[in-house]
């Protein structure tokens, strides 16, 4: 409880952290996108990156004022992205918007980033609410070069999904909602053109991705969340499926947890 109190302090004090960023909002061909430093911040020392995708006709500028997301960034002392979707939302395989290469748009706004702050190569996580977290899914599956973790919430691949992903193994943990109507776990249909897909049958992808075994090798519950566990795959990666009763929602909570686990993984700087 104190260290979630320190966080929304953290949160409160980030508009101190703005003299810090090079630009804000920052621009790169393309669009935009929004960055906070850690108010504790020296100025140079390398920072853990969390690219933070919004969801459907939100913004960056809602991600980094929003204390469910930028309190444990702050907390945690990772410098937060937030890019603009173009028009709201975000454009992948199988998704309603088509109006910009999203894939190449998020790798040239982390290209940025690395041009303009000290960034700690070690973790460098996506993560991303809804159709935001759809777009991780994506990005995991087609371009998972940049980034060193995946932390997508209430939102997977859309159909038709993917057999297999060119990315390869990753390091991925994913939040869910047991009741979610907007994103259900069974997926569903929209506007009688798109499908969302099921959430489950799609996990199975990064299971096979990473070799894993069918069942999980460790179980745990926290709070509201209970995840299952990958440790053990044979690529080396790691995958948690966490799952809780709620609806479409995000909580502080699971944002820290999600990023505490993207430090501890190995050779990150919580793990040495």
């Amino acid at each position: 409880m104190l260290a979630r109190i320190i966080a929304v302090l953290l949160v409160m004090l980030a508009p101190a952290a703005h003299a810090l960023s090079p630009c804000d909002p920052c621009t790169i061909d393309g669009g935009g996108y929004r960055a906070v430093a850690p108010p504790v911040w020296n100025g140079t020392d390398r920072l853990p990156v969390l690219m933070f995708l919004h969801g459907w006709r939100a913004n960056g500028s809602d991600m980094v004022t929003d204390p469910a997301i930028a309190g444990p960034a702050a907390g945690l002392h990772f410098l937060l992205i937030a890019p603009d979707g173009a028009g709201g939302s975000w454009s992948f395989a199988g998704a309603p918007s088509r109006g910009r290469d999203d894939v190449a748009f998020l790798h040239a706004v982390l290209a940025d980033v690395r041009a303009r702050w000290p960034i700690d190569e070690r973790t460098v996580v996506a993560g991303g609410f809804s159709i935001g977290g759809s777009m991780v899914w994506d990005l995991a599956c087609y371009a998972a070069d940049a980034f060193t973790a995946f932390l997508p919430f209430s939102g997977g691949f859309w159909e038709p999904m993917p057999e297999a992903c060119s990315s390869g193994p990753v390091n991925l943990r994913h939040v869910h909602g047991r009741a979610d109507t907007t994103v259900p776990l069974a997926g569903r249909s929209i506007g009688g053109h798109w499908r969302q897909g099921d959430i489950l049958k799609g996990f199975a992808t990064w299971r096979a991705e990473d070799r894993c075994p069918e069942a999980a090798d460790r179980h745990t519950h926290d709070g509201k969340l209970d995840c299952d566990i990958w440790s053990a795959c044979a690529s080396g990666r790691t995958l948690q499926l966490c799952l809780h009763p709620g609806d479409h929602e995000i909580d502080a909570a699971w944002v820290e947890g999600g990023l505490r686990w993207a430090l501890a993984l190995p050779g990150g700087p919580a793990a040495r």
